[in-house]
């Protein structure tokens, strides 16, 4: 009796192993299951980092259907440039000394009318002051006195229009100076109304440049604008050192704003390839471009900034001629990036 007993307790504990062990396969499995299900199910786009580069993947048919074109690099030539930097100038200075030499001019006039007056007057007075004495002497003498007066009125009238003059070339030079005050001048009014703008353009002092007719600026990572020579300036910046000069461009910088100017350089010529503006990402305050590794996969790489040029980027390393960068949609790109990056360290903490 006590055997059956034994037995049956055996085949029961059997029996509960059983059902313990069938119950953690089921789980097991199901958790297969559903690991194995989210990874069929997940995006084909990825982020990943390749060599070093930041990597994005993105298959051809959702390329296709972003719009995402890619174009190979073309080897040029770019002529070498010195860097040199400067200033939008403020005009107020400019206007200052406009309204003084109006201001001068009027004094002028007033006091060659006030001396015709007085001339008149002594002339007349000395007139009847010799015909029988009609005017008293001192009369005759007041009459002079003021006509004395008046004409070195006159003169210092004209002096401060003079000295008006010339301290504005002191700071302007002749041409600018020639702007300010001759009326209706159409440069200066073009600088008044901000269709062009002044700049102090200072070359640096190791470099023996001869200021040239064109060059090129920049500002707020903006693309390159021309600007010509007006003259040079009899006045450096208070910042920078070297010799300075007068440039004239068609573009709305504001009045202060530091400028980036690119000088051409003799004939010397660097080889390399060209990144069009339409390639340009800027994340991190640094343009990137994205490079089309195979038919899926492309790499982020930083943009060398030292040779901007109109409509993108002058590189001589880096990128090389024939390598397809993404020209249209490369925002897209950034964006697929940083949205994988996310999605990747979510289902990392999903798995932890």
């Amino acid at each position: 009796m006590s055997s059956l007993r034994g037995t049956k307790l055996v085949l029961a504990l059997l029996f509960l192993i059983g059902v313990v062990a069938l119950l953690a396969w089921g789980f097991m499995a199901s958790k297969s299951e559903q690991i194995t299900e989210r990874h069929g199910t997940e995006t084909p786009n990825q982020a990943a980092a390749m060599n070093g580069l930041p990597t994005v993947t993105v298959s051809p048919e959702a390329q296709a259907q972003s719009g995402i074109l890619v174009k190979p690099l073309v080897a040029t030539r770019y002529q070498t440039e010195v860097t040199a930097y400067g200033t939008v100038m403020e005009m107020q200075p400019l206007i200052d000394f406009r309204t003084r030499y109006a201001a001068a001019l009027s004094e002028i006039q007033t006091a060659r009318a006030t001396a015709m007056a007085s001339k008149a007057e002594y002339e007349r007075s000395s007139s009847l002051y010799a015909n029988n004495q009609n005017v008293s002497l001192k009369a005759m003498q007041v009459a002079q006195a003021a006509f004395i007066t008046d004409q070195a009125k006159i003169g210092s009238a004209t002096l401060n229009v003079n000295d008006i003059q010339a301290s504005a070339r002191q700071q302007f030079g002749e041409p600018l100076t020639h702007w300010i005050f001759s009326p209706g001048s159409r440069q200066f009014q073009s600088l008044l109304t901000r269709q062009k703008v002044l700049l102090r353009i200072t070359l640096p002092l190791s470099e023996h440049l001869i200021a040239p007719a064109t060059i090129h600026l920049t500002a707020y990572n903006h693309q390159r604008v021309p600007a010509t020579l007006l003259s040079p300036s009899p006045q450096s910046d208070p910042v920078l050192q070297g010799r300075s000069f007068f440039y004239c461009a068609d573009s709305p910088f504001a009045a202060g704003t530091r400028i980036v100017a690119y000088l051409p350089e003799s004939n010397q010529l660097m080889h390399g390839t060209f990144i069009p503006s339409g390639a340009i990402v800027w994340f991190g305050g640094q343009p990137w471009a994205y490079v089309q590794l195979d038919k899926d996969h492309f790499a982020r790489r930083a943009v060398p900034q030292q040779s901007p040029s109109e409509g993108g980027f002058f590189v001589s390393e880096v990128f090389k001629p024939g390598e397809a960068v993404v020209v249209n949609g490369a925002q897209l790109l950034l964006s697929e990036e940083f949205s994988a990056q996310i999605k990747t360290g979510e289902e990392s903490g999903d798995d932890d």
